[in-house]
């Protein structure tokens, strides 16, 4: 499955004299997001496990990789092979046909401690020991059992997130219809906010507690629930409007929502459990970090963005294996994957470098 799916998708420059392919690059390379090594160990450890096969030198694999000089040609690459294991998914399993799937955005950050003029490298919070990192805005299926990570865009330090979530809703709605999307507090922007709408795409957001909203949560301290329906974000050409929703949560603490649909006082309990969807693809983020990104100290970018990207790619096989394993075994869609993700990443190196059935 991962030679018919990814092998093939990715293009490195490697003469045809070469002493090694591109499948013998990417079979060491899942070895090493598996063991979670760097890539000069991990390829002296597939050495070690397989010595009757020739594999390449860590400095011979960086060196290739090393090939990929244009942001766009990676994303490019990554973009088609996640829509060929997503369309894999549709069309051999039809669960990913129905017709509305909830979404979720997120940004996620790899922490940098190397040179801060990479037009790559971001500030933030202080996090992990910096305040500089790589960050990518992601875009997820929260459906359980077939947590997708469809979209994946590395943010330039000059790129505007409305505008990129503005290109990740356009190639989205190409692969599915949408029915919810839920982002967290820190896409609460009025821009942002009009790009969705815009887009005519529902979403539940957490409301950053500006003077306004305290204003509304203190008049609304009597109350369980209460709607303000157009409530303005921002102002003149930034003004976004939405709904607010202040709800008490089950311990009594109220909690501000906004909104681009209505939602009637006597069912905004409900925003707790749509929104808590949004919190499995925390769990994903896990796994790309840890059971399926190599480790690299490289200064280059195009090498980090590549390994980032494979990893995605690795995670979504995993959760497409899932499906299949889950629909053999019990005939329907198992919600906690059955197969774990260290397990399917010590078989999937294992049989990694073995050719697939013609």
């Amino acid at each position: 499955m991962v030679k018919k799916l990814v092998y093939p998708q990715i293009d490195i420059k490697i003469k045809e004299n070469g002493k090694f392919t591109t499948k013998d690059l990417l079979d060491v390379l899942v070895h090493i997001a598996y063991s979670h090594d760097f890539t000069t160990n991990g390829s002296s450890t597939f050495q070690e496990l397989y010595p009757d096969l020739k594999a390449p030198s860590g400095d011979l694999m960086l060196y290739h990789f090393s090939k990929l000089q244009s942001v766009d040609k990676i994303k490019d690459m990554f973009i088609s092979i996640f829509d060929v294991i997503f369309n894999f998914a549709k069309q051999n399993y039809k669960l990913l046909n129905r017709r509305k799937i909830d979404i979720a955005f997120d940004v996620h950050k790899i922490p940098y401690y190397g040179n801060k003029n990479d037009f790559y490298v971001t500030e933030g919070k202080h996090e992990r020991g910096t305040t500089h990192f790589y960050q990518f805005l992601t875009c997820s299926i929260v459906v359980a059992g077939q947590r997708f990570s469809i979209d994946a865009i590395p943010i330039h330090k000059f790129d505007s997130i409305e505008n990129l979530v503005d290109q990740s809703l356009e190639r989205v709605k190409q692969k599915i219809h949408i029915n919810k999307a839920y982002l967290d507090r820190g896409f609460d922007k009025p821009k942002v906010i009009n790009v969705i709408k815009a887009h005519k795409v529902k979403f539940i957001m957490p409301k950053v507690r500006s003077e306004t909203v305290k204003a509304w949560m203190r008049k609304s301290e009597e109350c369980k629930a209460r709607v303000i329906e157009n409530f303005e974000i921002g102002k003149g050409e930034n003004k976004a409007i939405v709904n607010l929703i202040l709800v008490d949560d089950e311990e009594g603490i109220k909690r501000a929502f906004i909104t681009n649909f209505h939602i009637p006082e006597q069912l905004s309990h409900y925003l707790y459990n749509w929104y808590s969807k949004r919190w499995g693809i925390e769990t994903g983020y896990g796994q790309f970090d840890h059971d399926f990104k190599a480790k690299t100290t490289t200064k280059n970018y195009h090498i980090r963005l590549f390994y980032f990207l494979f990893s995605v790619c690795l995670y979504n096989l995993w959760v497409l294996v899932n499906i299949c394993v889950s629909l053999s075994l019990h005939g329907r869609l198992s919600e906690k994957p059955i197969i774990t993700s260290k397990l399917f990443a010590v078989v999937l190196y294992k049989v990694a470098y073995e050719d697939p059935p013609t």
